[in-house]
């Protein structure tokens, strides 16, 4: 059967049966109101990003006409540098273990940690600091009795250069504690490259790290 034939035969169909073509402009209708229906829910979603931009529009152009930003970068500026200021410089990434240590032996000490282990892993670099070293460590011992106020203020009071990263607690009369911490150090000049000026600082502030590494040990 050739294909004109065939043509012809289905036009014949569409002629005599009525049924044919009212259910056929049925789904034309309804293929045509979801179209519609499409069309509207994206003119609804545009019509709503652009009153959002237009919102975040007037709101920055609101903040440009401020006067306060230079006022206030550089008040966060300050604020930066004060923090920063406060991180311990060492001149090497033993020293920056050693220093480490020190501070979690001095800890355990100070809030009598019975049984303390300290742990401290190699230096590494801080990803998009390059003037900075970071040291990951672990403290592990039993609180005393009702210490758990005093051993978590410390560790508030060691921020910004000591963060924790992980800590449990157990439960007791003397709770059992493992804390992971990650220390932060400044890289400072080593001796060799200290100018004549500055000797005589850089000799007390290895006096002190030395002390801290004997601790340590």
């Amino acid at each position: 059967m050739s294909d004109r034939h065939r043509w012809q035969q289905l036009r014949d169909e569409w002629r005599s049966n009525p049924r044919l073509r009212y259910g056929a402009m049925v789904i034309v209708a309804i293929l045509g109101m979801q179209g519609v229906f499409m069309l509207s829910d994206q003119v609804r979603e545009r019509m709503t990003t652009y009153a959002s931009d237009m919102e975040m529009l007037a709101r920055l152009e609101g903040v440009r006409k401020e006067t306060w930003w230079p006022e206030r970068a550089s008040k966060a500026a300050e604020l930066l540098e004060a923090v920063t200021g406060r991180i311990p410089e060492v001149t090497g990434k033993g020293m920056a273990q050693a220093e480490s240590q020190a501070w979690l032996t001095r800890l355990a000490a100070e809030q009598r940690v019975g049984e303390s282990r300290v742990k401290v892993e190699d230096t590494v670099d801080v990803d998009g600091y390059p003037d900075m070293w970071q040291v990951i460590s672990r403290l592990e011992g039993n609180l005393p009795s009702h210490g758990h106020e005093a051993f978590m203020r410390a560790l508030a009071e060691a921020l910004p250069w000591i963060q924790v990263e992980r800590i449990e607690v157990g439960e007791g009369e003397t709770p059992r504690v493992v804390a992971t911490f990650r220390s932060y150090y400044r890289k400072g000049v080593p001796d060799g490259d200290v100018q004549p000026h500055q000797a005589s600082n850089r000799q007390d502030a290895a006096s002190n790290n030395s002390d801290a590494a004997d601790q340590a040990r």
